[in-house]
């Protein structure tokens, strides 16, 4: 097994995030082989239950308008109203994982497993918890605990895909994956996350077919047009790369605006290819969807030096700089961008920031 990876490095190779695929409570259910009800099951165990109080409060908790944290607070009451409800909690433990309020998910979970150790809802609401949470080795063991009794659970197949992968084996997260896509073949997870190991280990070809399978699977899948992109992009093919991520921009741009890695691609290559006017436009996209990048800071710095913009850039790169120290590259813009304003104090400390942070990066960003 390899070096346990974070889960949001983006760096070893270009564009390519290393996010967590969630599996939220509803989509947990879904993919559940017997699926039960978890109030007909617990009602058996007795108790009141105000049933027009809990519609109402669930209703209220589901509206799109409500924000997570005050979901929760109504499905746990709407739990009080009817105690034998145990999926209402988990309800709202998934609500508190997507929130990131990881230890409030996992104390709800732990409640109904109190009740119930081996019911397969909780489990996965646990494990998926855990791996958004970056507990991989403990998500990897409550996955493994759902497959110990249905061994081919496509929820618990795919939690201990991710977990594993980010533990850094990836031929055994290759083999899960494969696994899953040998049972269920229209799995277009699946092929995603096996797109991006093979994307990871210099695969290309492999990658590509991944993702063309997942868009086959799946003809919206803005993130697969995104990474198909990356992949031609890696294979030399300029122009389909473009349209690769051209294609992921429609599908996002409205729908969801807060998407900003197609841009950040497409800006990418649009700056290699010589064409900073359009990498910068892209960049600007990318930084106003996503202000807290410093990928996204640091192409529209380097596409505003290449146009002569210096004055510009520098603040571009210098907000590159705070949002992440240790990525070199804008560093290095910075030197030279200091040295050709004659602020030679400035581009000395640049230069000496870009070999600490040179000197502690993994991999060479490209």
């Amino acid at each position: 097994m390899g070096a346990s990876r974070e889960a949001d490095t983006g760096r070893k190779r270009p564009g390519m995030r290393l996010t967590l695929a969630v599996f939220v409570f509803a989509a947990a259910l879904s993919d559940a082989q017997e699926p039960r009800s978890l109030g007909a099951a617990d009602a058996a165990k007795g108790g009141k239950c105000d049933s027009v109080a809990v519609r109402s409060l669930t209703d209220r908790a589901r509206q799109p308008a409500t924000a997570a944290h005050e979901a929760a607070r109504l499905l746990r009451e709407a739990h009080r109203a009817c105690p034998g409800e145990g999926g209402l909690l988990l309800e709202a433990a998934g609500l508190l994982a997507t929130a990131s309020d990881y230890v409030g998910s996992l104390e709800l979970v732990e409640r109904v497993l109190a009740e119930s150790p081996a019911l397969i809802e909780a489990l996965l609401v646990k494990a998926n918890t855990q791996l958004m949470a970056q507990r991989f080795q403990a998500a990897a063991e409550s996955a493994s605990s759902v497959l110990s009794h249905h061994g081919d659970h496509p929820a618990a197949l795919k939690i201990k895909g991710n977990a594993t992968y980010f533990l850094g084996d990836e031929r055994a997260a290759e083999g899960i994956f494969l696994q899953l896509l040998d049972k269920y073949p229209s799995d277009s997870e699946a092929s995603y996350m096996l797109g991006r190991i093979y994307y990871q280990e210099g695969r290309i070809e492999h990658a590509a077919a991944q993702f063309q399978r997942v868009l086959k699977l799946a003809p919206k899948s803005y993130k697969a047009y995104d990474n198909l992109g990356l992949c031609y992009q890696a294979l030399g093919e300029a122009e389909k790369a473009v349209q690769s991520f051209l294609s992921a921009i429609k599908l996002v741009e409205t729908a969801h605006p807060e998407y900003d890695w197609p841009y950040a691609n497409l800006a990418s290559l649009l700056i290699d290819q010589g064409d900073p006017d359009r990498g910068y436009d892209a960049a600007f996209t990318a930084a106003r969807r996503n202000p807290h990048s410093a990928r996204n800071f640091f192409l529209g710095g380097k596409a505003l030096a290449l146009l002569g913009r210096n004055l510009e850039a520098l603040k571009w790169l210098q907000r590159s700089t705070e949002l992440d120290r240790g990525d070199s590259r804008p560093w290095y813009l910075l030197s030279q961008l200091y040295s050709r304003l004659g602020d030679e104090e400035n581009a000395k400390k640049a230069v000496a920031a870009f070999l600490e942070a040179k000197s502690n990066e993994p991999d060479d960003p490209k």
